[in-house]
């Protein structure tokens, strides 16, 4: 048995990028750098970085793919392959993603739910499988209809589980605005239930994100899962912070390292092992630090739009208690969107 896992970065996000100034880093890369290559008991775990949309090419076509989506397919199935070259019968897979790359994670699970994952003497029917997931009109090629059942039973390997999905602020549109998204409904989750193929997971959410176009999307349990009683542990936790303040990007990473913190201690809860040094040094959670604002030009044309808490039936949502600790400092955070009755969904 060994570990595989994908992390996804959000989108313009790579290694070595530059804000005010400074070299920052997503949440995304730095759990991949803190994941070890192999554990105490020598159990290895593989990891495949995955860079955002449009971090790579000229000006223009890093600013089309960001403003799109395009490219989101390559990503997808990228990962896919890495999974499908390296997977064994009885390995473990965890995924990590932020902002779209937590899309591009959501939706490979989709697609490993709706095809399973094909056998390596098959990648020849990689595509075909891609096709059938984003196949939205035929109801037999849903997850549980009667061409996905075929092709699974055919051509994938026996029922493969994701042992683990871990997101920081999943948005709807992609994180552009539904006007100019020039392929929406390709793009678009054939929903937002989660899957009861996945065993762990868990959702980091902004308070503080105003833009219009980054409305989160939140997943709901299933209805199976809850009447048929399958062990599947869930939760979506609300931090303080806009978009980046949570997955990370930002110079001061007082408040990304926070959901990070939270973030790795599930994983490790999962059986993911990390370097501890690297933690212990680089992962330095400030309930003080800088809240930054986003919803500057050109987004803030569009308007705001403050998100609702604590609303989504099935969507196991609470609060972080450093969301309290720091309206309690009194340094000035009063969030609009927060109710003094929501202090009792705080939770560790």
């Amino acid at each position: 048995m060994k570990r595989i896992i994908v992390c996804s970065d959000g989108t313009w996000n790579k290694p070595g990028d530059i804000y005010e100034g400074e070299i920052v880093r997503t949440n995304v890369q730095k759990i991949f750098e803190a994941i070890c290559n192999e554990d105490e008991n020598h159990i290895k775990q593989i990891k495949f970085y995955d860079q955002g949309v449009g971090s790579s090419g000229t000006k223009l076509s890093r600013m089309i793919d960001g403003a799109t989506g395009r490219g989101l397919d390559d990503n997808i199935l990228d990962a896919y392959k890495f999974i499908i070259w390296n997977y064994e019968i009885g390995d473990e897979i965890f995924l990590f993603g932020f902002s779209r790359g937590a899309y591009t994670v959501r939706s490979l699970a989709g697609l490993i739910r709706t095809a399973g994952l094909v056998k390596n003497n098959n990648l020849r029917l990689i595509q075909q499988a891609y096709d059938m997931y984003r196949d939205r009109g035929d109801k037999a090629k849903h997850p549980n209809g009667d061409i996905a059942r075929e092709f699974r039973e055919k051509h994938s390997q026996p029922e493969v589980r994701i042992k683990f999905i871990g997101v920081w602020d999943t948005v709807g549109a992609l994180g552009v605005p539904v006007k100019l998204f020039y392929n929406r409904k390709r793009y678009e989750f054939h929903d937002t239930t989660l899957s009861s193929y996945v065993d762990y997971a868990y959702h980091a959410l902004a308070i503080d994100e105003r833009r219009k176009n980054f409305i989160p999307t939140l997943w709901q349990q299933s209805k199976g899962v809850q009447d048929n009683g399958i062990k599947q542990v869930f939760e979506q936790r609300w931090f303080t912070g806009v978009h980046s303040n949570i997955g990370g990007g930002y110079p001061d990473e007082g408040l990304s390292d926070i959901a990070l913190h939270w973030m790795i201690a599930k994983a490790k809860g999962a059986g993911l092992s990390f370097e501890e040094g690297y933690v212990d040094d680089e992962v330095r959670p400030n309930n003080k630090g800088r809240l930054y604002n986003s919803n500057t030009l050109p987004f803030s044309i569009l308007g705001q739009f403050v998100r609702t808490l604590l609303s989504t039936p099935r969507a196991a949502e609470s609060i972080h208690p450093s969301v309290f600790e720091r309206i309690d400092a009194n340094i000035g955070y009063v969030p609009v969107n927060l109710k003094n009755d929501m202090r009792n969904s705080a939770a560790t």
